[in-house]
């Protein structure tokens, strides 16, 4: 009886590190992350239960199929996969007797190292915009990434003789990131890279800043965007609508900006009752406006920069496993590939 129990127990762990067994667990890792593709992920559990029903919301919440890549249960069975090629393939390399087997098995092993990488980018990946005005810090723990500061030094747009933008190119630093300091003048095809972390030139735009008088009595100064509008706060559906014009003009028409440098910088504002405008005013640097119970004062104005932060900790991975790939198919047909004619 022993014996028999202990053959048992052999044939299990030689199915369990066996080829077929392996590639039966990529089958069902690529049905799972399937899942991933259909159901929407990051979103709460209240928007599965809604959106899905009760008994599919709760199934779902249940096995964390809205954060599939992050469940414990697909790591483990990522981590199952893994160990069963490596074992696999170890078990092959001690009885590889020339270098396309050998070949072969790095070859298959590549695909896992890929399919890793790729289910932890999946996983753990994160992208966000950062819209960051000149001499702004700002914290990367807001965003998700982590500890580290974002500071935007100055922003610069380099213009053709046509005056149209050919490069925007925005002075920043990184500090106190994965123990590290970053300083770098970054435009579109220059980002700057800290690790895993990358954080590239995207877009930009006009700052205003704006002091607000309610009554009389209570001020605040604010920061606005472009084209944004800031809410009032008083109790009514009030707001504002801004919009800056860099280099003022008017026509029959009405007013545009020549240019979108700052050569005649103007702001525009319309005050906002229930989304529909009610008053408007133009105001140049230091020119104040009365509409209704509010006073605005423009400030000042400066250029926002908008960075887009990715961090992918994965794709190192994948490139590691394409190089192991690019190896085992070099091994594998060697031969056909430096073999002369005739031989």
């Amino acid at each position: 009886m022993p014996d028999k129990q202990n053959k048992g127990n052999r044939n299990l762990l030689s199915w369990l590190t066996s080829m077929r067994f392996a590639i039966y667990l990529l089958i069902l890792v690529g049905a799972v992350s399937a899942l991933g593709t259909i159901i929407p992920q990051g979103q709460s559990p209240a928007f599965y239960l809604y959106t899905y029903g009760n008994g599919t919301g709760a199934v779902i919440n249940l096995l964390s199929l809205g954060n599939l890549y992050q469940a414990w249960w697909f790591s483990l069975l990522m981590l199952i996969l893994g160990l069963t090629i490596l074992i696999c393939s170890f078990q092959r390399l001690r009885h590889a007797r020339s270098l396309a087997t050998v070949g072969s098995l790095v070859f298959h092993l590549s695909i896992v190292v890929i399919l890793s990488g790729a289910a932890w980018s999946l996983g753990y990946a994160r992208s966000a915009m950062v819209e960051v005005a000149e001499q702004q810090t700002v914290a990367l723990a807001d965003y998700g990434f982590g500890s580290g500061q974002l500071t935007l030094h100055s922003f610069v747009i380099d213009y053709y003789p046509d005056l149209q933008p050919r490069q925007y190119i925005s002075d920043i630093s990184l500090t106190g990131y994965e123990q590290g300091d970053h300083h770098l003048k970054i435009n579109v095809n220059n980002p700057l890279r800290a690790g895993n972390l990358k954080i590239y030139q995207s877009n930009w735009g006009w700052m205003l800043k704006i002091k607000l008088t309610t009554n009389g009595c209570s001020t605040q100064v604010v920061d606005v965007k472009d084209y944004d509008v800031f809410p009032l706060g008083s109790g009514e559906d009030n707001a504002i609508r801004v919009v800056f014009l860099p280099d003022y003009a008017e026509d029959q028409h009405g007013a545009f900006s020549r240019t979108s440098q700052p050569n005649a910088p103007c702001l525009g504002l319309s005050l906002l009752q229930s989304g529909r405008a009610v008053d408007m005013a133009l105001m140049a640097p230091g020119e104040e406006a009365q509409m209704g119970q509010y006073s605005f004062t423009f400030e000042d104005f400066s250029y926002y920069s908008g960075l887009q932060l990715k961090y992918d900790p994965g794709v190192t991975l994948v490139f590691a496993g394409f190089i192991l790939l690019l190896l085992g198919l070099l091994g594998r047909y060697w031969r056909l590939l430096f073999s002369r004619e005739g031989d």
